[in-house]
């Protein structure tokens, strides 16, 4: 009788631990699909993280250049020249943002625009932000935007007017 216990129990465990194996790889997969929703956060986390890396990698070719200035250079090197102004360093301007919230608008096949609705705070370094949350400092500012996308090069990309962002006239 206690070996028919030992043996229920061993394969609940089994079953539980296959069944997580089973949706793990699901989530790997679901998190891998590129969609508009997904490059538009990721590109506004890099925007307001001053990650240079990603924010090249989800904007557009039309954009990444105009009149021959590097845009995502031209906008670290103002944000730069900002904090140096307050006496800061550039690491002083990054935010994060949470709370994110997405809804998406078709355009077409390879065309859509994000509405991305969240939250942004000050994220001199990781513990920051949550320290700043859990006693109540720091100035939280709301953020509303519509993000245009585009699909290029198999992937989805910002390209149009966001944030602070120079844009190439497109019409």
């Amino acid at each position: 009788m206690a070996q028919d216990n030992n043996r229920s129990i061993i394969s609940m465990v089994a079953t539980v631990v296959i069944i997580g194996f089973i949706l793990q790889v699901v989530f790997i997969y679901a998190d891998k699909t590129d969609s508009p929703q997904k490059a538009a956060v990721e590109f506004s986390k890099a925007y307001f993280l001053l990650d240079k890396t990603t924010m090249n990698k989800r904007l557009c070719n039309a954009q990444k250049t105009i009149d021959e200035v590097n845009i995502i250079d031209e906008y670290l090197q103002q944000t730069a020249n900002e904090a140096r102004q307050m006496g800061f360093e550039l690491k002083y301007m990054k935010n994060s943002i949470y709370h994110i919230k997405t809804h998406t608008i078709p355009l077409g096949d390879a065309k859509a625009e994000v509405m991305l609705t969240c939250k942004k705070r000050k994220s001199i370094n990781p513990l920051f932000a949550t320290v700043a949350k859990i006693f109540h400092i720091g100035e939280t500012h709301e953020i509303d935007a519509m993000i245009p996308v585009i699909k290029e090069d198999e992937m989805w990309k910002v390209c149009g007017k966001v944030f602070a962002l120079a844009a190439p006239d497109f019409s």
